[in-house]
Parts: structure tokens; sequence; C-alpha cells
């Protein structure tokens, strides 16, 4: 049974989550009629892979009393291609290659911190952690993209160096849209579930925040938070690299994680603007 003080009070929540992406689809010329129709081919998918009913078939009816989207539109929709954002090759070389060099310990000092690479010789060197990956992609073509996006820069003894910007993407917009849906999906989903099942094994998602504090003092924290994120997802993504090997090729290799942190920061409404 649907409480529908319960909903009231999570479609206020809704609300509040979608003002920054209706802002950022508006910069991109996506208006309402192009997301009204995106969303209809949501409920439809979100109904028929994650809602289906044990020991009974998924039937057109049901997809549309549930999703509330009109049957013959469902018809429509489950025979169009499903939408789902794969990452690129590139996204996906870059990304597995970023988690060695900050997880592999032949590719760290002892303090942990990622080592300037010689671009050419054996291991570890920047030719040598490409191949390890994919040998069908030349290094030189991965190290020009990155040398022009900031992931890595050249130092005076012509190593190369990975730059905080490994992180956070500047210059390539696909690769940026692609984290940015999948992380804000898998952050949703983490709280998603906690709403959902209540009485169940709950995922991990606190936040801080304050307000009343001047410009320097948000500055402070930005630079605190930044640092101790960074050291946060190295340690997290080393012993996920360690993993990962050591699962290789077993059966029950089957389970995902993402693990994340942010930051945000912005000046406060006045009380008169609720």
């Amino acid at each position: 049974m649907i409480n529908p003080q319960t909903r009231d009070v999570l479609v206020k929540a809704v609300i509040q989550l979608m003002r920054p992406l209706v802002h950022l689809l508006l910069e991109h010329g996506i208006t309402f009629p192009h997301l009204a129709n995106l969303l209809k081919s949501v409920f439809v998918d979100v109904v028929n892979r994650d809602m289906v009913l044990d020991g009974k078939r998924q039937t057109l009816s049901r997809i549309s009393v549930v999703s509330g989207v009109h049957r013959k539109d469902v018809r429509r929709l489950l025979d169009e291609a499903p939408m789902d954002m794969v990452p690129n090759r590139s996204i996906a070389l870059g990304t597995r290659l970023i988690g060695i060099w900050l997880g592999d310990p032949l590719y760290l000092d002892e303090q942990g911190t990622p080592l300037p690479l010689a671009r050419q010789g054996d291991a570890p060197s920047f030719d040598a952690l490409v191949t390890s990956v994919n040998v069908d992609v030349r290094p030189r073509s991965i190290l020009d993209e990155w040398l022009r996006s900031g992931i890595v820069h050249l130092d005076e003894e012509n190593r190369v160096v990975l730059d905080e910007a490994a992180f956070i993407p500047r210059e390539d917009f696909d690769e940026q849209a692609y984290f940015f849906g999948r992380n804000l999906r898998d952050h949703i989903a983490a709280g998603s579930h906690n709403l959902i099942h209540r009485d169940e094994r709950l995922f991990l998602d606190r936040a801080v925040f304050y307000d009343g504090l001047t410009p320097e003092s948000a500055e402070e924290l930005r630079t605190l938070s930044r640092q101790l994120a960074t050291e946060t997802l190295r340690k997290i993504n080393k012993q996920a690299l360690k993993l990962a090997d050591q699962d290789e090729g077993k059966t029950d290799a089957d389970q995902r994680i993402t693990f994340g942190t942010y930051y945000y920061q912005d000046t406060q409404p006045r009380e008169s603007e609720g």
C-alpha cells in the first residue's frame, strides 16, 4: 500500500534533485518535451526489467498500468534499442590505466604516490603501462591525448607525470558526461535502496553540511575535502585493484562497486528566498 504522505515527501525531495539537472539540460538545449519522452522510455524500461513478478510473464498491460505510459507507447518503446550508456573504448582504457597507475605498487613510490614514468622501457614506464592493458593501442596516442586534456604533463627529465586532473577530466566532454551519469546514477541508486529496503543492510550515504561560512572558510574546507578525498580514493583503488586481480576467473565474481565522495559550495539563500 502506497502511503500518500510518504509519496508527497519523496516528491519534494525529487524536485530538489531535479533542479540542477534541469538547469544542465536547458543549458544544452534539452527542453521539457525531449526530457518527457526520455522519461517515458525510462519508466517503461524500469518496470520491464526491474519490477518483474515472480512466476508471471511480463505483459504490455501490466507495464502500462505500473508505469502510467499508454499501452501503444509501451509497445513502441520496447521495440526500440535500449539507451544504456556504455563507455567508449578510450574512456574504458583510460580508466583502467589510471587505476593501475594509482594502485599497483610497481607504479607507486614508498609513500604511495604515483611515480613519474619514463616514456619507454621496461616497467615501470608509460609504454609498459599501456601495453600491460592493451597491446593494440599505441602508447604515443594515449600520451598525446592525455597531454592535451591535462591528465599528465612531462617534467624536466621528459618523464610522464600524472596530474590531479586524472580525477576530474576537464577537456573531454564525452568523458565528463559519462562519469556524470554513472556516478550520480549509483549515488541515487544507493539512496533509493535505503528508502525502499529500510529493513535491510543499508548503503553508506553520508555528507557533512554547514552554512554561515565566509568564502575564506569555505575555501579552506574545499581544499581539505579535496586532499582527504584524493587520499581515500587512492587507498580504495589500490585495494580494489588487488582484489580484482585476485578474483579474476572466479565463477562468483559478478559484483561491481562504486565508492565516491563529493564537495559542493554555493551561496546560501536568504531567508526571504525560502
